[in-house]
């Protein structure tokens, strides 16, 4: 059984060699997580979608991966590539850290870094507006059985 849905990140960020010229950036994913009968400690699942990071790319294809990890420690990890405005491919990892002692904001946080190869170009910090976007969110769940093959 798989479970898709849309989210919606807003946030800003920064480029590395210039921490003061904070900038707006905006993902909106479609993730597909495949759900197996077994308990699963890590669940996998894929996302695409599109990203939009003030000055240096608009609207722009993602495509990547997500995963879910039920152990200590708890994290949503988010992997996901684009090209920017000059062409070159820039990666973005991040995570989300689930914690009982903060529930909504560790839920709608994630923290990541955009790399250029293996160097890290900026940091980024994107939220799940909770006001804004959850009754998208809720409309876009669906569920879809396996493909009988």
């Amino acid at each position: 059984m798989s479970l898709v849905f849309t989210e919606t990140l807003r946030g800003s960020y920064f480029l590395v060699d210039a921490p003061d010229d904070v900038r707006l950036c905006e993902v909106t994913g479609s993730l597909r997580v495949s759900r197996h009968r077994n308990k699963q400690r890590t669940i996998d699942g894929t996302i695409s979608g599109q990203a939009t990071f003030d000055r240096l790319a608009a609207g722009v294809p993602i495509r990547g991966s997500v995963s879910f990890h039920s152990q200590r420690p708890r994290r949503v990890t988010y992997e996901f590539s684009f090209a920017d405005a000059s062409g070159r491919t820039l990666l973005f990892r991040g995570a989300k850290h689930p914690s009982l002692m903060r529930p909504i904001y560790s839920a709608t946080t994630l923290w990541g870094s955009l790399f250029d190869g293996d160097q890290a170009v900026a940091m980024v910090r994107l939220h799940f507006d909770l006001r804004r976007d959850l009754a998208v969110f809720v409309a876009s769940l669906t569920r879809e059985k396996p493909r009988e093959e």
